[in-house]
């Protein structure tokens, strides 16, 4: 009996051991996300979402790191790192990956999606989603679409002095980024465009090199713009649309079965993001509030003083890309705006 229980004590000990082992190995994979928002800023939450739900649903045989606010570079050195296969998984704006694929920056062609139900609709159109991933995939060999999303919502202008239309810009000194996009959008309106590096963005309001920028609530309310810019016109000219991109060998080489673990986790991190922004804004519209900041709403006559804005974008973009993108974004939208009518009279029958 003695020796049948020093047996069976060195057999479930060595069972432990066994166990305790095999659940500290090695994942089989390792996705490796990167962006560039800081840990306090919503995408970093939606990507723990992902990291999560890969991990726990792959059974551990993926391992995620996480790699926020810019520690592997900034947009477009990221994406070639995708491409390049020594990263995963990252995201840009459309101006972040403009350097390997120009033409995306038509979904940042100015006043093209009236609202925040236009652009749901759009990010998940299968028309376009489909062109983008073949047209990227096939300009990169290895970057292949996952979708579109969000989490920062519109950029708007805000400036040292209050704004109701277009020609209240005039001769304001707007900060912009160094894309022919944005600065044709500010000459276009009036405005003298500058282009300012996003860290000396404050250091040049303080000393009045720029009277305003171009962005959204969010980032004049969490960089402390607010110390110089307390009026805001609510135009919504561009929604800030962030592409997410997987090295696509990466992804083919995992079994089935991981290959949907990994799109399930980016779903439940993308529908995370979406949901999150508005309840995420609330503080932001009361901080904004209480520094006696004004946040002018356009009525339909004083918004449409803005469009003479989108012409020129368009016709910069047109040249230098072709209308094919352009032309199948305006197409989605009549599908979406079509859609959307037809649910709000569905409702009210």
């Amino acid at each position: 009996m003695k020796i049948f229980k020093s047996k069976l004590g060195a057999f479930t000990g060595g069972l432990a051991l066994a166990l305790s082992a095999g659940s500290l190995q090695a994942a089989d994979y390792t996705l490796k996300i990167a962006h560039v928002a800081a840990t306090t800023q919503p995408l970093y939450t939606c990507v723990e979402v992902m990291k999560s739900y890969v991990e726990r649903y792959s059974r551990g045989r993926i391992a995620v790191e996480h790699y926020p606010a810019g520690q592997l570079g900034n947009f477009r050195q990221s994406v070639e790192q995708v491409q390049l296969g020594t990263l995963e998984m990252t995201n840009t704006t459309g101006g972040g990956i403009s350097n390997i694929f120009g033409a995306i920056q038509a979904f940042d062609i100015p006043y093209l999606f009236r609202d925040d139900r236009v652009i749901d609709k759009i990010m998940i159109d299968p028309i376009v989603n489909a062109k983008l991933r073949e047209d990227v995939l096939k300009a990169t060999q290895t970057v292949r679409l996952m979708g579109m999303g969000g989490d920062h919502g519109w950029r708007s202008f805000f400036v040292n002095v209050p704004i109701k239309k277009a020609s209240d810009l005039k001769g304001i000194k707007i900060r912009t980024i160094e894309s022919p996009i944005t600065m044709e959008l500010a000459r276009a309106l009036g405005a003298n465009p500058t282009p300012i590096p996003w860290q000396e963005l404050y250091t040049s309001l303080a000393t009045g090199i720029v009277n305003g920028t171009k962005n959204s609530l969010s980032d004049i309310v969490d960089m402390s713009f607010t110390d110089f810019l307390k009026h805001g016109v609510l135009d919504r000219h561009t929604y800030i649309i962030f592409f997410w991109w997987i090295n696509d060998p990466w992804l083919k080489s995992l079994p089935t079965d991981l290959q949907g673990v990994v799109q399930d986790g980016y779903y439940a991190m993308n529908t995370t993001c979406n949901g999150l922004i508005d309840s995420v804004m609330l503080p932001k519209f009361e901080k904004w509030a209480k520094i006696g900041g004004t946040l002018h709403i356009p009525t339909k006559e004083e918004k449409a003083t803005f469009f003479p804005g989108q012409k020129a974008v368009a016709d910069w973009y047109v040249k230098k890309y072709g209308a094919e993108y352009f032309d199948m974004i305006k197409a989605a939208v009549k599908r979406a705006e079509a859609e959307i009518d037809a649910e709000n009279t569905a409702m009210l029958k």
